[in-house]
């Protein structure tokens, strides 16, 4: 009997695979935390040097044309840096980064959906057992015998 309990526990409801797939998403989800952390180390890095650059092609600018109105300036400045192939080219790489990022995100989400649904499993799994355990264990209790009248006794 108790094989055949553990057979459906295990087959039919399938107790140790969701246990499975839910240290499964656990590990998927810490695994993509990680990655996470890395893309954002990476697009810090991408936004310093986008940042550095734009200095660099500025300064470059005001020295190239030092009599230059600050209005003109700004406007010449706005098409150097579109037009610096380094910064456009530092940019393009932020912007994949950003989309890494923002990719690793809904993997994070999918992990934790997974995760989510797993313990609810497992958690229906837990009650379903107990119930299972309490009419078995209701099932086994003797019945009480029928308590002896005393003949003449009225109610």
């Amino acid at each position: 009997m108790a094989n055949k309990a553990l057979e459906y526990a295990e087959d039919t409801l399938g107790v140790h695979d969701v246990y499975e797939r839910a240290n499964q998403a656990q590990d998927n989800l810490d695994a993509t935390l990680t990655k996470i952390a890395e893309a954002k180390d990476k697009r810090r890095d991408l936004e310093a040097r986008v940042t550095d650059r734009e200095m660099i092609v500025t300064s470059d600018e005001w020295e190239k044309h030092p009599d230059m109105a600050v209005t003109r300036m700004d406007k010449h400045i706005k098409v150097a840096l579109n037009n610096d192939t380094e910064l456009r080219e530092l940019r393009e790489q932020l912007w994949r980064a950003i989309s890494d990022i923002e990719g690793l995100e809904f993997d994070k989400t999918v992990a934790q959906n997974d995760i989510n649904i797993a313990t609810s499993r497992m958690t229906q799994l837990g009650g379903y057992l107990n119930y299972l355990a309490a009419v078995k264990q209701t099932a086994a209790k003797p019945e009480k015998p029928a308590t002896p009248t005393t003949p003449g006794a009225t109610s």
